[in-house]
């Protein structure tokens, strides 16, 4: 027995030295390569740089030459861009306070006045450092006096029941003000009821509520923009030519030893340089990809090829959120028309394009019996004869995206349709016998 419990403690003892041993080899360090990429405080920029648009850059361009000395633009495209012209009405306000004696404190006028939001209202909650509640007031009354009218009040509702007032319509003033939540609750009936009027005098006094004003003006009215392509696209002898859109910039290096100040100056304007060269390149190279996989469809109207952030990602070696903030926001013009870059991706579903799969459901659609139309089931059946099998949701998804109606309102409009046609054509058959019986055209 002893001759046996000492094997036994000798096999244990060699078991775990050896496990001892491949632990001690699993935790030997082995050298290798991994590729990273860090990101820098430059990279950082060029992420920025390529999300922009092509107004985007101009406006940040035009900030960034008017501020360095050695950064300069080689056409009159960002120059000519012109900062939103700030409104005067603030200024008009503080005009009549300073042309004028009024009673209350100006330095709480000119609070007031600089406090008013985009519509020219006041809210009266809002903390006012070193002024008591009545100056407030005070300063707040002299305020609602100036022009515009209303500039001052404190919501739309308050700004229609001045309106009436001063156009004297006290009945539109008692629906407004006592049937407010009849209105909200589209309650004609008991509207009437309560202020003892007719529909006909609700609906003509609701008219004169409408025609009054929201706001009394609109001090930072939203500037015009107009949407510039980045990329232009040329078709010449069946071969695409690419051309970038983004406005050039030069940096002029002047001679000599410069002081750190402009070197600072010098280092930001190359490296503006360097980031619209990557933005360029990085724009080529995600299109140049884009139109080798939309050839047909650019060429000859074919449906959009299977195309995915994915698929370009793959293709140029970029990383995928790199190439989805190059077609995020951007515009190709092509035969004249500008469209976005984002255009040109497609999803799949099933190995088939979505604009595959919106083709056949305009063909089918558009060639169907208008008596009989092909309802949701049907139009999955004969997708699923194509070896396409979508649900009758997602057809139905598919078919109010294209902005096509149901089958029931498509055999109704048949109907209409067709009594319509059948109207106009007795009213002709009526005027052709009238005509050969009197022998004048009605």
């Amino acid at each position: 027995m002893k001759a046996v419990a000492k094997k036994c403690e000798q096999d244990y003892t060699e078991k775990q030295e050896r496990h001892d041993m491949k632990n001690k080899q699993s935790l030997k360090l082995h050298q290798a390569q991994h590729q990273r990429q860090a990101f820098s405080p430059a990279r950082g920029r060029f992420v920025e740089t390529l999300t922009k648009s092509r107004q985007e850059l101009n406006v940040q361009l035009r900030s960034l030459i008017a501020a360095n000395p050695f950064l300069h633009t080689v056409s009159d495209e960002v120059l000519s861009i012109q900062p939103a012209a700030a409104s005067d009405i603030r200024e008009d306000l503080l005009l009549q306070l300073h042309t004028g004696s009024w009673p209350c404190r100006t330095e709480a006028a000119e609070y007031i006045i600089e406090s008013l939001d985009d519509h020219g209202f006041f809210d009266p909650q809002l903390p006012a450092p070193g002024f008591s509640a009545s100056q407030i007031d005070d300063a707040l009354r002299v305020v609602q006096q100036f022009e515009p009218f209303g500039v001052g009040l404190r919501s739309s509702v308050e700004y229609l029941v001045r309106q009436l007032e001063s156009r004297q319509e006290a009945l539109a003033l008692r629906i407004l003000t006592e049937g407010a939540q009849e209105l909200t609750a589209h309650q004609t009936a008991a509207l009437c009821q309560k202020l003892k009027i007719t529909e006909d005098q609700l609906t003509h006094q609701l008219k004169i509520i409408r025609s009054c004003q929201l706001y009394p003006c609109q001090l930072n009215p939203a500037s015009e923009s107009y949407i510039q392509a980045d990329v232009l696209l040329e078709l010449e002898d069946d071969e695409f030519r690419i051309t970038s859109l983004t406005p050039q910039v030069v940096v002029d290096r002047p001679q000599g030893p410069l002081s750190p100040e402009l070197k600072r100056y010098l280092n930001e304007a190359q490296l503006t340089l360097d980031l619209i060269d990557q933005r360029n390149l990085t724009l080529q190279l995600v299109f140049r990809c884009l139109v080798r996989y939309q050839q047909n469809h650019l060429m000859k109207g074919a449906p959009l090829a299977i195309c995915r952030l994915k698929d370009i990602a793959e293709d140029t070696g970029l990383h995928i959120s790199t190439v989805s903030r190059a077609c995020a926001h951007k515009y190709f013009e092509y035969q004249g028309h500008i469209r976005p870059v984002s255009d040109l991706l497609c999803k799949s579903i099933h190995h088939v394009s979505y604009s595959e799969i919106e083709l056949h459901l305009r063909t089918w659609i558009a060639a169907e019996n208008s008596a009989d139309p092909l309802d949701d089931d049907q139009l999955a059946r004969r997708f699923a004869s194509l070896g396409v099998p979508l649900s009758r949701r997602r057809i139905a998804a598919y078919r109010k995206r294209l902005n096509i109606p149901n089958s029931y309102q498509r055999r109704q409009i048949s109907k209409t349709q067709f009594c319509s046609a059948k109207t106009f054509s007795r009213r002709s058959n009526k005027i052709e016998v009238k005509v050969e019986k009197t022998g004048k055209a009605p």
